[in-house]
């Protein structure tokens, strides 16, 4: 890993500079510094060393604020989307393939079963203390479709939730352009991913399916209450 990746990765490791870029990304203007903390919950000092680490590394745009009244100019933060997805794209390939390194020459079923289990370790090492059951099926439902597009937004893969919740569209895939000959083993990872992301955070939803992307269209993401799947277990479907 060059030097410049391996900043790009310090960058994007911390939770609270992830949850800031994803804030300028969503507003999609340019932001004061007062405003981004308090969205974020942060003190102001904090958040201005952040968005510093964000601009350095080339996420983040800086420019002075044009005003038409008397009175010192503030700073104002911009995301810059190319280079953010770029990143996080550059995050999560090299966060699968150090996995998939540690377990290299280990005896497996397959290359997709490596990948899957690869997948459920790369789940534990979000930095999510993960939630146990509450005892109510439908807050912990809730909760675990919360959290599973949470990371998956943080991941950069822009899920959409269809059909109840049951059924996410991932629109983005950071390994798109080398899936299609890897197909199996990048799919297999993301099923893993999403498994562990549920088990981490107890509750009655399982992955019934992932079925890949066609040309143009989005992948999708299948899940159904524990009960429903309780024999079938989870699978890839060929597009």
């Amino acid at each position: 890993m060059g030097d410049h990746q391996l900043r790009v990765m310090r960058v994007l490791a911390c939770e609270s500079r992830m949850q800031i870029l994803q804030l300028l990304q969503e507003r999609q203007r340019a932001l004061p510094v007062d405003e981004v903390a308090a969205a974020v919950g942060l003190h102001v000092n904090t958040t201005r060393e952040h968005l510093d680490r964000l601009v350095a590394s080339g996420f983040v745009e800086r420019s002075t604020e044009h005003r038409t009244t008397r009175g010192r100019p503030r700073m104002l933060y911009r995301s810059i989307d190319s280079a953010a997805v770029a990143a996080i794209d550059s995050k999560a390939r090299a966060h699968l393939v150090s996995l998939l390194l540690e377990g290299y020459g280990q005896p497996m079923e397959s290359p997709v079963t490596a990948a899957e289990m690869a997948g459920v370790a790369w789940a534990a090492e979000l930095g999510c203390p993960g939630s146990e059951a509450s005892g109510d099926p439908e807050r912990d439902y809730a909760a675990q479709v919360d959290a599973l597009v949470r990371h998956l937004e943080e991941l950069g893969f822009e899920p959409e939730r269809l059909d109840d919740d049951e059924v996410l569209a991932l629109h983005h895939c950071p390994f798109a352009d080398i899936s299609s000959d890897r197909r199996g083993v990048i799919c297999g990872a993301h099923l893993g991913l999403v498994r562990g992301i549920l088990e981490r955070h107890q509750g009655p939803l399982k992955v019934e399916a992932l079925a890949p992307r066609g040309e143009g269209t989005a992948c999708t993401l299948r899940l159904r209450r524990e009960e429903a799947v309780a024999e079938a277990g989870s699978e890839l479907v060929d597009a």
